[in-house]
């Protein structure tokens, strides 16, 4: 009883029969509407309606999958406040239409929340995706600069100083045979995002391939020229499930949730007579086709 209390269907399904027997009830001959079809209209007016606002917010008209997003989130909202209405939650008001889908939502997405998953379940994720929790490789470095701003040629300076660095041994440091930079001398624990982002993406590239424990270069950067000594260099790695139990378990949350959700949305598709224009149509595409089974 405990696993079936914890399967994510199970909950979903309890959340579908209180609404949708809710709405049998809605439909009982007592009831004037009873057995019309309930019609959702998405007009060609909707779309440029959509597509203007979100003009005014991002400065630009929405590409073609853009506006399909947009008119597909409207067309759910449309079908959740129609629902919460179907409930006896009525109000011709938008705002409120708007609150009720938004309410309706909160109400499917915290029932799916208290989903959890079992041990097998977790293990199962969490081995079909393992590249989305692996960790960047890190590197941590020693760099001396040399400015073209300020030499006649910075690259044979530079190959200059690493012949001296070398005959002192790998250990060897002398700032002064460099150029003073804003960027300190010393990094650790970088990952070739935050490399990239200081120095440029192809001295990020050169410097994740050096060798650690002996001086290289030089290596060019957005600055200049670099002598570098990797002093310690991890690998990408996928941390055992036991040390992101959590994320993994929130993801997997997540997923289900979008899951539930959609599966939900396609029963709401099925049960009201969605009516699109037919410039419409093809941005609805089966999201707008009722179904009867």
């Amino acid at each position: 009883m405990k696993k079936i209390r914890k399967e994510p269907l199970v909950h979903f399904l309890l959340v579908g029969a209180v609404l949708f027997g809710a709405y049998a009830w809605m439909r009982t001959p007592e009831n004037p509407a009873a057995n019309k079809t309930a019609k959702i209209d998405i007009t060609a007016g909707d779309a440029r309606w959509l597509a203007e606002n979100w003009a005014t917010q991002w400065r630009r008209p929405p590409t073609r999958d853009e506006l399909r997003g947009l008119i597909a989130d409207y067309l759910n909202e449309q079908l959740l406040a129609r629902e919460a209405r179907a409930l006896g939650l009525e109000d011709n008001d938008v705002i409120i239409r708007r609150r009720l889908a938004q309410k309706l939502t909160f109400i499917i997405d915290d029932t799916m929340r208290r989903a959890e998953p079992t041990e097998e379940e977790l293990q199962r994720y969490y081995d079909a995706h393992a590249r989305r929790f692996r960790s960047d490789a890190r590197i941590s470095f020693a760099h001396i600069y040399f400015s073209p701003q300020r030499r006649a040629d910075a690259r044979s300076d530079a190959e200059n100083a690493l012949k001296l660095l070398v005959a002192e041994g790998a250990t060897a440091w002398n700032a002064s045979l460099g150029d003073r930079l804003l960027v300190r001398s010393e990094l650790r624990d970088e990952t070739e995002q935050s490399v990239s982002s200081t120095f440029g993406p192809d001295f990020a590239r050169a410097v994740f391939a050096l060798e650690a424990s002996s001086w290289s270069g030089p290596v060019q950067s957005g600055y200049g020229m670099h002598l570098v000594r990797v002093s310690a260099m991890k690998e990408a790695s996928v941390p055992p499930l036991s040390e992101i139990r959590e994320r993994v378990t929130a993801e997997w949350k997540r997923e289900r949730e979008m899951e539930a959700k959609e599966r939900y949305l396609a029963e709401l598709r099925k049960k009201y007579d969605v009516v699109a224009d037919e410039e419409v149509k093809a941005l609805i595409g089966s999201q707008g086709e009722r179904r009867d089974d």
